[in-house]
């Protein structure tokens, strides 16, 4: 992957900022304030997603309004495209645009960037003096040693610190001899709940038998119970039949008194018959008053006087055409003003075109407007191309003078061909040579090395050959003195074999090969010679970018002098054009009667003036036309009206005409509606006077109906009858209330007839025998219930004492807790294992590649001085020139931070394969020297073939070129410029 561009819309202070990274090296240089590190944010936000709360990093939203946000382009094998993300959710809206015109989403680019998260691409590719700093805190040697295989073989320190820390928790939970431990307290303390558990179950068999006991009991008191149950209700119902005897006795006596015919009486029979009487006073008022009334609107209606329907028809013609006159009288003044204005518009429009006549023959067509636009537009497109030549041949002039005073620049710059090509044999040969020297010398390294084998293996063959002769002449001995002389004889002579040769064992003499060092020797030769006769103090790249340059500039001189020439016919081409444009312009002014001085680009408004003197010279005759119109209807109306107002006997003026009319209409319309509004009261009062006549007969009818219902002639018969009704319902309704009361307390008939004829004396005698039943049965009850009482509270106290439950129920709490913290410690010990066998796997795997390319990068960084990184035994260790081997405790600062660098590089490229992402360092060597720091940037720059690398720093280096470096101005306020 590579970033090829950048594009912030608004990113903390940065707004509106496009940057681009043309090389694979690009060294960023801002002072402090300028931007670097909120680019780097917006690179990490725009792969990653912007920042959560759960991050410890500021989001950067812009505070000006900005679009939050932005985009990169980027390259993945070889297909370009630009990945944008903005303000939406959390972490940003992304869209992935393809170079097909494809859109992908998110998981395309999680998917692209294989799933690696912002965390473990800061901590493996991204670089700052924050996290070299880390070294120099205060660590062990085994901490130094692990943050240095982190370094290498994790890229980051998560592995570790989760193992330290679940080891850490484990410890906490669980310890084999331990006493503070949160399970060994918990195991204590579930022992101790088992003893007081076994020693509180020994209770249960007390419990029992007092329950058998209070069962006894319980039956007796049930029985006893019953029993003044019994008796209490016999009581109660002898206490009501004392409470209602008075009732149930005035019960019987109405019975007596009902046992007559029923009184009847008309339904609201009094308050009928009063008003009934009270009706007939009204009406005969009523009728005294409407008959007043009438001779008065009878008297009214004989002297009404109303014109005749004819004429009120022929009027109310006139009064409905009064708008229609006046506004044709005042149509016809706007006409006539009209006329006027659109005869003075024509005037002031021949005056603008300086026309004394009207000449309406002129063409006015959209042909001639395109015709006369054409030629401005011709025209005008040649002016400004003309003017544009004549800058561009300007523009030439200047650019051939530079390119000039370029080419003078760097005549004076160049050296001499032959010292160039000089130049050119010393570098490859000074590389050749540091090459040789350097293979040279682990040649010589390897020497040494097979020599001292040689001589060692030498050693060893001669002490096993002495050590065999000598054992082979002790057992020719110990043969021959067992008579076995064949043997003996035989192992003698093999034994005096392997003695003498053992002195003749000698090692092999090895050299390294002198041809070779003959040809570096050739090599260093050639090398100070060509130093010597030759001036070869110069930059080999600066002069061959400077013949480059100048080549280009010799091609651009060409280029500029063929635009000239080109630019030349194209001038003659168009000021032939203007000409012919200019003499069709004159041509056109002549046929439209214009003046030459009018401008060109006045000619489509003229014409638009010659139409609308044309049109407004059609107009005038139309409204003129429409004028007489109106002017004829007027008067035949007006001829018409007089005729009608003199028919109806009113004196015609046509100036007050509908005046007179209106008002001789409403005197008519108000003698009309006293007319019509006195023969409705007429109508209306005599059906009054029938109704009300109708309505006293009516009542008088109701009156009788109500004597004859109940049988009397006069009003006082007829309320003395009222009065014995109203007596025998008030007896009716005590009696079925008593019925009622009597029945809810369950007395029937029979029942109310037996008690009404018992003495109250009766009564209360039968109801003290009772009482003393009741209060002879409630001492026994309370006697045994008391014994049932104190069984009860021994048994409610051992059912109470809860200490059994609650050693039961803190029993199996603390059992569930031992469980829960087991089950914890089980899963930090699984994931313990798994995360150092996960650890184990990936060093095992890969820091024997990432130590051999480590050594390397140290070497190269150190200039050969620590020219191995060694890792045995979980330990990082480094070899200097001299042969001696340092821990890393006993390195200088920058030397840790070389080391600790070497083991990043090489990760990186050992993970290149599956993650080939661009490296971003932030002044990470502010501890290094000039010279060192030197180094690091040519280090880089020759990494750069493989992988990108983008170096922010605030102290710029001069030996990157200048098309590698990018720098920021600082921004001022809220504006980056």
């Amino acid at each position: 992957m590579k970033i090829i561009s950048l594009e912030i819309y608004g990113y903390g202070q940065l707004m509106s900022r496009k940057i681009k990274f043309d090389q694979s090296f690009m060294q960023i240089y801002g002072e402090n304030e300028a931007g670097k590190s909120t680019i780097q944010a917006f690179i990490h936000s725009i792969l990653f997603g912007f920042p959560t709360k759960k991050e410890n990093e500021p989001r950067l939203e812009p505070r000006l309004g900005n679009q939050y946000g932005g985009k990169l382009e980027l390259e993945f094998d070889g297909q370009k495209v630009e990945v944008e993300r903005v303000k939406g959710r959390v972490t940003g809206d992304v869209k992935v645009y393809l170079s097909n015109g494809k859109i992908k989403d998110e998981e395309w680019l999680k998917q692209k960037l294989n799933y690696i998260n912002k965390k473990t691409y800061q901590g493996i590719f991204s670089f700052n003096v924050l996290g070299l700093q880390d070294i120099h805190k205060n660590l062990t040697e085994d901490q130094l040693q692990m943050y240095l295989l982190q370094a290498g073989a994790l890229g980051s320190t998560e592995f570790t610190g989760m193992s330290d820390l679940m080891q850490s928790e484990k410890e906490a939970l669980y310890k084999k001899n331990g006493k503070n431990p949160v399970l060994n307290v918990q195991l204590e303390q579930l022992n101790d709940l088992e003893i007081k558990i076994k020693n509180e179950e020994k209770k249960l068999s007390e419990y029992e038998r007092l329950q058998d006991e209070r069962d006894k009991i319980s039956r007796r008191l049930n029985q006893l119970k019953d029993n003044l149950g019994n008796l209490t209700n016999r009581l109660t119902n002898k206490e009501k039949e004392i409470s209602l005897h008075n009732d149930v006795v005035e019960w019987k006596k109405l019975e007596t008194n009902l046992n007559i015919e029923p009184y009847e009486f008309p339904e609201q029979g009094i308050e009928r018959y009063e008003s009934a009487v009270r009706s007939n006073e009204s009406i005969k008022r009523d009728l005294t008053l409407r008959n007043e009334k009438l001779a008065q609107v009878v008297h009214t209606l004989d002297h009404v006087n109303v014109m005749s329907e004819r004429d009120e028809k022929a009027l109310n013609s006139i009064r409905q055409r009064e708008s229609d006159i006046k506004e044709k009288h005042q149509e016809l003044k706007q006409l006539n003003k009209q006329i006027d204005d659109t005869e003075r518009d024509n005037e002031l429009l021949r005056q603008d075109i300086g026309w004394n006549d009207e000449y309406l023959d002129v063409d006015t067509s959209e042909a001639m407007k395109t015709h006369i636009a054409e030629v401005n537009r011709v025209k005008e497109e040649n002016v400004v191309e003309r003017e544009q030549i004549k800058r561009t041949l300007n523009q030439l002039d200047i650019e051939r003078d530079r390119y000039n005073n370029n080419v003078d620049r760097l005549h004076n710059d160049l050296v001499s061909d032959e010292n160039y090509e000089q130049k050119k044999v010393y570098n490859q040969k000074a590389l050749e040579l540091g090459e040789k020297k350097s293979l040279y010398k682990k040649m010589e390294e390897s020497f040494k090395k097979q020599k001292e084998e040689s001589e060692k293996r030498s050693k060893q063959y001669k002490l096993a050959s002495c050590i065999g002769g000598i054992l082979l002449i002790a057992i020719a001995i110990y043969a021959f003195i067992a008579s076995q002389l064949i043997f003996s004889a035989i192992f003698a002579i093999v034994g005096i074999i392997l003695v003498v040769l053992s002195f003749f064992i000698k090692s092999k003499n090895l050299d390294h090969d002198q041809a070779f060092s003959k040809e570096i020797d050739e090599l260093e030769e050639k090398v100070k010679h060509l130093k010597q006769f030759y001036d070869l103090d110069f930059n080999l790249d600066e002069q061959t970018k400077m013949r480059q340059e100048l080549e280009g500039y010799y091609q651009s001189q060409e280029i500029l002098n063929t635009k000239k020439a080109e630019l030349k016919k194209e001038l003659e081409q168009v000021e032939e054009i203007i000409e012919q444009k200019e003499r069709a312009i004159k041509e056109t002014k002549a046929s439209i009667h214009v003046s030459n001085q009018l401008s060109s680009q006045l000619l489509n408004d003229a014409l638009t003036t010659i139409k609308k003197i044309k049109q407004n010279r059609f107009e005038i005759k139309r409204l003129t036309k429409l004028r007489d119109e109106k002017h004829s209807d007027l008067e035949a109306f007006y001829l018409e009206a007089e005729s009608i107002v003199t028919h109806a006997r009113l004196h015609y003026q046509k100036v007050s005409l509908f005046h007179d009319v209106k008002q001789a209409l409403d005197e008519h319309q108000k003698e009309f509606n006293i007319q019509s509004r006195n023969v409705e009261q007429q109508a209306l009062l005599t059906n009054e006077i029938t109704a009300l006549s109708k309505r006293l007969e009516e009542n008088n009818n109701v009156i009788q109906s109500l004597f004859s219902f109940i049988n009397v002639e006069d009003e006082e018969s007829y309320y003395r009858h009222h009065k014995s009704y109203i007596s025998y319902n008030e007896d009716m309704e005590r009696f079925n209330y008593l019925t009622e009361l009597l029945n809810n307390h369950n007395y029937d008939y029979d029942k109310n007839t037996q008690l009404s004829y018992m003495t109250k004396t009766d009564l209360e005698n039968e109801r003290n025998q009772l009482e003393l039943q009741v209060d002879e049965y409630n001492d026994n009850y309370l006697n045994v219930q008391a014994e049932l009482s104190d069984l009860n509270a021994k048994i409610n106290h051992m059912e109470t004492d809860e200490t059994l439950s609650a050693l039961r129920h803190e029993y199996h709490l603390l059992k569930d807790k031992v469980n829960e913290t087991a089950n914890d410690w089980a899963a930090l010990s699984y994931l313990q294992n798994l995360v150092e066998a996960h650890i184990k796997q990936i060093k095992d795997k890969r820091l024997p590649y990432v130590v051999k390319d480590a050594t390397d990068i140290l070497s190269a960084l150190t200039e050969d001085r620590y020219n191995q990184v060694i890792y045995e035994d979980q330990n990082v260790q480094v070899r200097h020139e001299n042969g001696q081997v340092f821990h890393p405790t006993e390195l200088s600062q920058s030397t840790k931070e070389l080391l600790y660098i070497a083991l990043r590089f090489s990760l990186i490229k050992s993970l290149q394969k599956y993650y080939p992402f661009p490296i971003i360092v932030d002044d990470a060597f502010v501890h290094f020297d000039k010279h060192r720091k030197e180094i690091m940037i040519k280090y880089l720059m020759s990494m750069s073939e493989d992988i990108q690398i983008l170096y922010f720093t605030c102290n710029k280096d001069q030996n990157v070129p200048q098309k590698q470096t990018i720098t920021l101005t600082k921004i001022e306020g809220a504006k980056s410029k």
